[in-house]
C-alpha cells in the first residue's frame, strides 16, 4: 500500500480519514479539540512521533477534560504517526488513574516527563494485513467506564437531562436511604451502562456544594437556587454574630434559613450558633443531605424527621416556604409567638422571575400559586413575580416583628434599589461576585444585615470582597443608589391626526415583519421606534432597542422628528448597560428618569449622543423596501438624511476625536458604495453595512474571510473608536444626569 508524505498534519490527518473511510465531517468526530473521535478510539495524529509517552499524555488529558464533561471515553488511544504509516494501540484502562485527573491548560503543553506503558499493539498499516487491523480496531465501538466524583458528576448529569428529558433528580441521584428509596442512574447504571461504574457511597453528601447543579432543568428552573461559596459564608457569619451581640440579655434566638439547600451557609457557624438554627429546604434530595450534615447540630430541621409522606415529586412536603401550612407550623411559629425570643434569618434565597421568558414555568406548575403570593398581591405590594422579593416580603410580615430581631440577606440588589421593599434600618453589608455562587458570569450579589425599625435611605454603602485562588480579598467600597423612576416615564405619548395606520413592525434585529394584523402607526414625522423596559438592569440587549418600524411586542414609543435628538441619550444607556466591565456593576447599576429632562440643555452632551447613535451598530434602524415602497433610514449619515443635514449644525463644533470618527464613516461608506450589494435606493448605517454588505466565507480551517478587508477593518475601527468616544464624553454625563443610577 503506497502512501504520500505529508507536509502538514491537517492535510495527513484528512488523508488518514478518506483512506479508513471516517466520517470527519460528522459532528461527533473533531470534537473536544482532539484529532477526532471515532466509535471507541481517540485518535492523536503527528506527521512523526518521536516522544511516544508525549503524545500518550496529551490524548490522556483530553480523554480527562471528556470524563468532566460527561462525554464517553473510547477504550482505545491510537497513536497515528503519519509520514511513518504506524499506529501505536493503548488501552484507556491501563491509564485509568491518569484520566481520573484534572488537567489545567493547552494539552499539548508540559508533557515531557510522563511515562508510559508499552503499547499493547503496534501496527505497521502500509501492507494490507496492517491496515485490515487497522481498520478492524477503527470499526470497534467500546468504552470505559468511568467513576463519578465532584469533578465530572455535573457533566454526567447535564448529559443525563438532556438525553432523558422528562427526568428527575431522582432517577439520576436516588439513593437507598430514607423513607423514598429511588435508585438512580449513578447506583445502578441503566442508560450510562458500560459508561459510568456505579457509585457505592449510602448517600449524596460528597456532593453536599454541587446539589442546586445537579437539579434537572425544570427544577433548576422552580428552585432558583444557588450555591453559597463558604469564603462568602464567612462574612456573612461576621453580619451574624453582630445581630445576635444585639440580642438584649436573657433572650432566646433562633437563626432562621427557610432555603438553607445543603446547609453551606450554616456551615461555618459556631457549635453554640448552630444549637440555635432552625433550617429547611424544598428539594428533597437537598433535604436528605442537610438532614445528615447537621441534623445532630441544629435545634430542628423541616421536618424533623422524614415520613412515609415527606416525598412529594421531588420536593418536601411541609416544607414550602411560601405555603400558608409552612407560616402556621407551630415547631416555628412557636418561636415567633415567644416574646422573650429573637428572631435572626439568614438566607440566600432563589432568584427568578416568573415573568422572564427564560425562567417562565407552566400555568400547571403546583408552586406557581401560592399563599405568600396572594397576600402580597392582597397588601398592594406590586413586584411580586420575582421569587426573592416573595421570601423577603414575608420575612418582614410573618417573622421579624420583635425588635432587635434581623435579617442577613444574600440577594441581587433589586428588592431595595428599584423594588422598594425594604426600608429598615441598614446595619452594613458587603458586594459579593455571583461568579462564585455556580453562576454563569460575574455580576453583583449583596449580603446586608436589616434591622426592623423604618428607615428611608437614599444610598447604602457596601464593601466589596471577592475571591481569587480561593481567597477572599477586600477590593474597596460602592456606594449603591435607589431608584425611583423607570425611563418608560421619558417616553413620549404624543398621537396627532396625521397619524396613518400602519402594519410595519421590526424585528430585534432590525429586519422588517409584514403581513402582521395588528395595526400600528406611522406618519413622515415619525422616524424610529425605542423600545425601552422598567430600569434595563439586565439583559439591555433585549430591554432596550432603537428600531425603525414599531416594535412587534411594544414596549416603546415612536421618535418624532421635532424632538428626535432628545431621545438618543437613551441609546447610549443601552450601550453603557451591554459593555459593564467590572462585575461590580453588573446587576447593580440601572438606568433611571430621576432627573428627568435635564439633560435636554446640555448642547455637548446632546451632540455626543447624537453622533454616538448615528455611528453606533446598536442603532438597528434599517432601510428596507417592501412591494416598491421605501422606508428610508433617517438616523444615519448617508446622503440626504435627517440626520445628515442636523450633522452640518454642528460641522463647527466637532472636537478632533468627531472629526476622526466621521472620516472613519466618509470611508466606510464610500467603500461600501463600490460593492455590488450596494443599493442606491437605500440610506445605510454601520449596522446595516455590516449585516448587507461586510460578507465573508469559511476556509478550511473554519476561518472567516471577508470579501472586503478595507470595509471589515473600518467597521471594527469604528467599534473601538467608539467605545474610547463613549468613555471619554458620554459615559461621565450619564452619570451626572442620573440616566444610569
Amino acid at each position: 500500500m503506497s502512501f504520500r508524505k505529508f507536509e502538514t498534519e491537517r492535510e495527513g490527518q484528512i488523508a488518514f480519514f478518506d483512506t479508513f473511510r471516517i466520517d470527519y465531517q460528522n459532528n461527533d468526530v473533531l470534537i473536544d479539540n482532539t484529532d477526532g473521535i471515532w466509535k471507541g478510539n481517540i485518535l492523536e495524529f503527528k506527521l512523526n512521533i518521536n516522544n511516544i509517552n508525549k503524545v500518550l499524555f496529551q490524548a490522556i488529558k483530553y480523554l480527562s477534560k471528556m470524563r468532566v464533561k460527561g462525554e464517553s471515553i473510547p477504550a482505545t488511544i491510537l497513536l497515528v504517526s503519519l509520514n511513518e504509516q504506524i499506529c501505536y494501540v493503548f488501552k484507556s484502562k491501563d491509564y485509568f488513574d491518569d484520566i481520573h485527573k484534572l488537567y489545567f491548560g493547552a494539552a499539548s503543553k508540559n508533557n515531557d516527563l510522563f511515562i508510559s506503558h508499552s503499547p499493547t499493539e503496534k501496527i505497521d498499516y502500509s501492507d494490507q494485513t496492517g491496515a485490515f487491523r487497522l481498520l478492524s480496531i477503527l470499526k470497534e465501538e467500546e468504552y470505559m467506564p468511568i467513576d463519578l466524583d465532584e469533578n465530572c458528576i455535573c457533566g454526567w448529569a447535564e448529559r443525563y437531562y438532556r438525553e432523558n428529558p422528562k427526568a428527575a433528580k431522582g432517577d439520576f441521584i436516588g439513593d437507598d436511604t430514607g423513607q423514598v428509596r429511588i435508585i438512580g442512574e449513578i447506583r445502578e447504571p441503566r442508560h450510562f451502562k458500560g459508561l459510568i461504574n456505579p457509585y457505592t457511597a449510602k448517600t449524596n453528601e460528597k456532593f453536599k456544594y454541587l446539589m442546586d447543579k445537579l437539579n434537572d432543568r425544570l427544577k433548576k428552573k422552580d428552585l432558583g437556587a444557588f450555591y453559597t461559596p463558604i469564603q462568602y459564608c464567612e462574612k456573612a457569619k461576621e453580619l451574624v454574630n453582630e445581630a445576635i451581640a444585639r440580642i438584649p440579655k436573657g433572650n432566646d434566638y433562633i437563626i432562621l434559613d427557610r432555603c438553607a439547600g445543603t446547609g453551606n451557609l450554616e456551615s461555618v457557624l459556631t457549635d453554640e450558633q448552630l444549637s440555635h438554627c432552625v433550617l429547611s429546604t424544598y428539594e428533597y434530595y437537598e433535604y436528605k443531605v442537610l438532614c445528615e450534615r447537621l441534623m445532630d447540630k441544629v435545634r430542628l430541621i423541616i421536618p424533623p424527621i422524614e415520613m412515609e409522606d415527606t416525598y412529594d415529586r421531588g420536593y418536601v412536603k411541609c416544607a414550602d416556604a411560601m405555603s400558608k401550612e409552612y407560616l402556621e407550623n407551630v415547631l416555628i411559629k412557636k418561636y415567633i409567638d415567644d416574646e422573650h425570643c429573637n428572631i435572626i434569618m439568614f438566607e440566600n434565597p432563589p432568584y427568578r422571575d416568573d415573568t422572564s421568558g427564560m425562567t417562565k414555568i407552566k400555568s400547571s406548575d403546583f408552586r406557581q400559586k401560592s399563599y405568600v403570593l396572594e397576600q402580597m398581591k392582597a397588601n398592594g405590594v406590586k413586584k411580586v413575580n420575582e421569587i426573592a422579593n416573595r421570601f423577603i416580603w414575608s420575612a418582614f410580615e410573618y417573622y421579624l416583628l420583635k425588635p432587635n430581631d434581623a435579617y442577613i440577606l444574600f440577594s441581587p440588589i433589586k428588592y431595595w434599589k428599584l423594588d422598594n421593599l425594604v426600608n429598615r434600618k441598614f446595619y452594613g453589608g458587603f458586594l459579593f461576585n455571583k461568579k462564585h455562587f455556580h453562576a454563569k458570569s460575574p455580576s453583583a450579589i449583596t449580603c446586608i444585615s436589616w434591622g426592623i425599625e423604618e428607615e428611608t435611605k437614599e444610598q447604602l454603602e457596601l464593601k466589596i470582597y471577592d475571591i481569587e485562588n480561593d481567597i477572599i480579598k477586600y477590593k474597596g467600597k460602592k456606594l449603591v443608589k435607589k431608584c425611583y423612576n423607570e425611563i418608560t416615564k421619558l417616553f413620549d405619548k404624543r398621537k396627532f391626526d396625521t397619524d396613518n395606520v400602519s402594519y410595519y413592525y421590526s424585528n430585534t434585529n432590525g429586519s422588517l415583519v409584514v403581513n402582521v394584523q395588528k395595526p400600528t402607526i406611522a406618519s413622515d414625522d415619525i422616524i424610529a421606534y425605542f423600545v425601552g423596559r422598567g430600569f434595563g438592569i439586565s439583559n439591555p440587549n433585549l430591554n432596550f432597542n432603537l428600531l425603525r418600524n414599531t416594535y412587534t411586542d411594544s414596549h416603546g414609543f415612536h421618535i418624532r422628528k421635532d424632538v428626535y435628538k432628545k431621545y438618543l441619550p437613551l441609546l447610549s444607556i443601552k450601550y453603557y448597560l451591554m459593555f459593564l466591565r467590572d462585575w461590580t456593576e453588573v446587576e447593580l447599576v440601572c438606568c433611571s428618569a430621576d432627573k428627568g429632562f435635564e439633560y435636554y440643555d446640555d448642547y455637548e452632551f446632546i451632540k455626543c449622543c447624537f453622533i454616538f447613535a448615528n455611528l453606533n451598530y446598536y442603532n438597528k434602524c434599517l432601510s428596507t423596501i417592501d412591494n416598491n415602497t421605501i422606508i428610508k433610514n433617517e438616523l444615519c449619515f448617508d446622503n440626504d438624511t435627517l440626520a445628515s443635514t442636523d450633522l452640518n449644525s454642528y460641522k463647527s463644533d466637532l472636537n478632533k476625536e468627531e472629526v476622526e470618527l466621521l472620516s472613519i464613516w466618509s470611508r466606510l461608506l464610500d467603500n461600501a458604495k463600490k460593492t455590488k450589494e450596494y443599493n442606491s435606493n437605500l440610506t445605510y448605517s454601520p449596522y446595516q453595512i455590516e449585516q448587507e454588505i461586510n460578507t465573508y466565507y469559511v476556509d478550511d480551517n473554519e476561518n472567516k474571510v471577508y470579501n472586503y478587508p478595507e470595509i471589515n477593518g473600518d467597521i471594527v475601527l469604528l467599534k473601538n473608536k467608539l467605545k474610547e468616544y463613549h468613555v471619554k464624553y458620554i459615559t461621565p454625563k450619564l452619570y451626572k444626569y442620573e440616566l444610569i443610577k
